[in-house]
């Protein structure tokens, strides 16, 4: 079985540079000295099986390093440019030394994934991978054999898509129910610009805050202070642009 020292030197790409020998991140794209970053290294290797050896990326994950205090978050790719609202990460991985106990961190990775509102995580020390998964209340614990099967499980959470894309596709085609649907998902908060056009209006509006009164629409214009927010009737719309974080 190869161990870490030997996967580090077979797989990464590695370079000299003022006497010290690197390999570059290939998602930051910065340089990492080989030596005196154990951690940073089980993070490369993961990342290295994530890019190089997955097939998931770049078509059907993103991912993240060092995002929101976390080591590593993988995403759902956007299959729509114009819509792109904000997401919670599908998995959270936390990496550790070679020499770490990961049971010691257990309540670490949880904590993580209830702030950040997502049912996936991962512990990893490159001999162990673990893995938990959101339950109702509480977190299913196991242990995966190799990093294929991290694979397979990002595969069955990336299939449980919800009908956002297609209720978008229809309310770009002028369908306001679905338009209805999209700004009470996404469009409550400040977190995601919905663009959008009314009918008898050359300009489209970018707003936020979006709340329904019977057939009555009231948002907020981005970047703009009205002493009330503005609104329109529900048969004045006349398309969806975009839904953007």
């Amino acid at each position: 079985m190869t161990d870490l020292k030997q996967e580090i030197f077979i797989k990464l790409s590695r370079y000299q540079k003022d006497y010290q020998e690197y390999t570059k991140c290939l998602i930051r794209g910065i340089q990492i000295p080989i030596n005196g970053k154990p951690e940073e290294l089980v993070r490369q290797i993961f990342i290295h099986f994530l890019i190089k050896e997955s097939e998931l990326f770049p078509d059907i994950i993103n991912i993240a390093v060092e995002a929101n205090n976390h080591d590593i978050e993988i995403y759902k790719k956007q299959k729509n440019d114009y819509f792109k609202p904000h997401q919670y990460p599908l998995i959270i991985v936390e990496v550790k030394r070679e020499d770490v106990n990961l049971k010691t961190h257990y309540n670490q990775i949880e904590r993580y994934l209830k702030n950040s509102c997502c049912n996936m995580g991962i512990l990893y020390n490159y001999h162990e991978i673990i893995a938990f998964a959101r339950k109702d209340n509480r977190f299913e614990v196991n242990h995966l054999k190799s990093l294929r099967d991290l694979q397979t499980l990002i595969l069955q959470s990336n299939n449980n898509d919800d009908d956002g894309l297609l209720e978008f596709e229809k309310a770009q085609n002028g369908t306001f129910d679905s338009f209805a649907y999209l700004i009470s998902k996404y469009g409550k908060y400040t977190t995601n610009t919905v663009i959008f056009k009314l009918k008898q209006q050359k300009s489209e509006i970018a707003g936020y805050l979006f709340n329904m009164q019977g057939n009555k629409v009231y948002y907020d214009v981005c970047g703009k202070n009205f002493e009330k927010q503005q609104s329109f009737d529900s048969q004045d719309f006349e398309k969806l642009i975009s839904i953007a974080y």
